[in-house]
């Protein structure tokens, strides 16, 4: 198997002002944004014609105005007769992508293989309905659960295991870290938008009803950071690591991959009697944890060289199990490593450095890709304000649906 190597990056903006455009968008144009950002992006010798393969992803058939993209794309990309495919696997998607152009070049069977990760919001489906596509529908969806009936469930397991005050502390640092970050980059949808709170402690006072109780109140959801679910797309573009350095000075060698599922159903998450997720519960997620294990041993890093992270969080129940999968802060404790500041420019693990799907902006099927040119900018020294001090290694972390499913991808400079 040939080692494989990042040399270009695109992405398109999801800033307030270039979203206003939303509404006369069409997710075509996103996609050949952001792949012709990347061909640019690759320093010399690539002409759009020396692209022999793409992979493209998005949310779900459900969520576009057409299925069987294929064609499509490599029409509108202008690289006929070049193969693609389609694959849809939610916010996760894009590390799929990752994993099949990883592939299609380790074996030899391609040289050349853009991956593009995209989505529009809600052209077709209302917001909610487009969220619980993500899941097994038969059982949920049809039931009339949703996303934000799971995600309650989820942060009630939470509150029991670790505490309501913890819990709420570990989402008021993330969130507002995450707004630090994103207001350090341009193309984030927090970019240049006031914090609608001064500190932590603002909200830290507020967020009990009464002293005890336990209950939250209502004004915190109001007052907190909110995550910001938008649309665009980002690419990338993989050759052989040996041909890396015909293209670009700055290379960014993907030397770990994996995907991993389990069920999109948490009563089956907790009971499914598989060895490998046993020691976990609903509310771990085994997925990330079995990925990222997997990814580390392909590239032969451990917990202590891993420089930075790219997460999937779209709520408190998705932070904590995905920071934890990068087995970084010890077992049990990703809570109170990000209430220690573990995940700032100067932690031990600067995580979601773009602003985090939250706050760079939630695009589900270029979520992962997201990260991973967040990652490939970190590396090149290319961040500007929020660039992190060591940015050798890093894994990026991704989650599908009702947390069913994580790709890792653990990228290197050299």
């Amino acid at each position: 198997m040939r080692r494989v190597a990042i040399v270009g990056v695109g992405i398109t903006p999801r800033t307030r002002a270039y979203l206003s455009q939303a509404d006369r968008k069409s997710w075509k144009e996103y996609v050949a944004d952001a792949a012709y950002d990347a061909i640019a992006n690759v320093k010399r010798g690539l002409h759009p014609k020396d692209i022999q393969y793409v992979v493209v992803n998005y949310h779900g058939e459900a969520s576009v105005e057409a299925g069987g993209i294929g064609p499509v794309v490599s029409d509108l990309l202008g690289l006929h007769p070049v193969g693609v495919t389609q694959l849809c696997a939610n916010c996760t998607g894009a590390g799929v992508s990752a994993h099949e152009a990883y592939g299609l070049v380790a074996s030899g069977l391609y040289d050349r293989v853009l991956v593009v990760g995209f989505d529009k919001r809600w052209d077709l489906l209302n917001f909610a309905d487009k969220r619980a596509i993500g899941g097994d529908v038969d059982y949920d969806f049809h039931n009339g659960f949703d996303h934000m009936h799971l995600q309650t469930l989820l942060q009630a397991m939470d509150f029991k295991k670790y505490g309501v005050r913890t819990v709420i502390e570990t989402l008021v640092t993330f969130r507002l870290q995450l707004f630090w970050y994103g207001n350090r980059n341009p193309n984030a949808a927090v970019y240049g938008v006031p914090c609608p709170v001064a500190s932590k402690k603002e909200l830290m006072d507020i967020w009990e009803l009464e002293p005890g109780s336990g209950r939250i109140n209502p004004e915190f959801w109001k007052k907190i950071p909110m995550n910001y679910p938008v649309e665009g797309a980002s690419a990338f573009i993989v050759v052989p690591a040996d041909e890396a350095k015909a293209y670009t000075d700055q290379p960014v060698y993907m030397d770990g991959v994996s995907y991993k599922c389990n069920n999109h159903l948490l009563s089956s998450q907790m009971y499914y009697p598989v060895p490998a997720l046993a020691k976990y519960d609903a509310a771990d997620f085994a997925a990330p944890h079995l990925a990222v294990d997997e990814a580390y041993r392909m590239a032969k890093v451990k917990p202590q060289d891993i420089d930075f992270s790219e997460i999937f969080e779209s709520h408190v129940s998705s932070i904590i199990p995905t920071l934890q999968a990068t087995q970084v802060p010890a077992e049990g404790k990703a809570a109170q490593f990000i209430i220690d500041g573990g995940i700032a420019i100067d932690g031990r693990l600067p995580s979601g450095t773009d602003g985090g799907r939250g706050l760079f902006g939630m695009t589900s099927g270029s979520n992962e890709s997201d990260g991973i040119y967040e990652a490939v900018v970190q590396m090149r020294g290319e961040a500007g304000a929020r660039q992190v001090p060591k940015a050798d290694v890093s894994v990026i972390v991704g989650m599908q649906g009702e947390m069913a499913s994580s790709a890792a991808i653990v990228l290197r400079r050299s």
